[in-house]
């Protein structure tokens, strides 16, 4: 099983005793408000996405907090050809600790270094600033709007923006650590 460390967190694959914590994450509304996870809002719906899509993955990881062991959220690629699209979500009285951006840094060595992506691509809501701040702080460079909608929950037109990191720039600014 691998685990990435970081100063305050451990990075692991999502296990079956995860499932209730996640659950929790995933059904917050206010959590998962700008993520392709909107939608779950059952437990029928989270169960079936549990097993599917969150054990027994290369590219979906749990963050737990060294100090006490709790689960705090996920962090994951999605690939694309030899792009990963990365999502997290964290749970409420976690935000504003910097975790993302600590859990990002190891995260990008590891998606590089271990799955072999070339490109790192996220996206946020521009009505989320806060996780464009927390791409930047990740090293990723800005590429702008890629598409706009409007947002169902404040009837305002939301953009949809987009940060990346290349290997080839990750790797001449950034020291290299060892994904373990």
């Amino acid at each position: 099983m691998r685990q990435i460390k970081t100063d305050r967190l451990i990075i692991r694959p999502i296990q079956t005793q995860d499932h209730d914590d996640l659950q929790k994450i995933l059904l917050d509304p206010e959590v998962v408000r700008y993520t392709r996870y909107r939608n779950i809002q059952t437990p029928d719906n989270y169960d079936l996405i549990f097993r599917n899509h969150f054990l027994d993955t290369p590219y979906t990881f749990g963050i737990e907090t060294k100090e006490d062991h709790k689960f705090i959220g996920f962090y994951e690629f999605h690939p694309e050809n030899d792009t990963g699209i990365l999502t997290y979500a964290l749970s409420q009285n976690t935000w504003g600790k910097g975790y993302v951006a600590e859990v990002g840094t190891a995260m990008m060595t590891y998606g590089f270094e271990v799955l072999g992506f070339n490109r790192i691509e996220a996206h946020y809501a521009s009505l989320n600033p806060r996780s464009g701040r927390v791409m930047k702080k990740m090293g990723m460079h800005d590429l702008g709007s890629i598409s706009s909608s409007v947002s169902p929950h404040t009837d305002k037109v939301r953009e949809v923006m987009a940060y990346e990191l290349t290997k080839e720039n990750w790797f001449l600014n950034n020291s290299k650590e060892q994904a373990v």
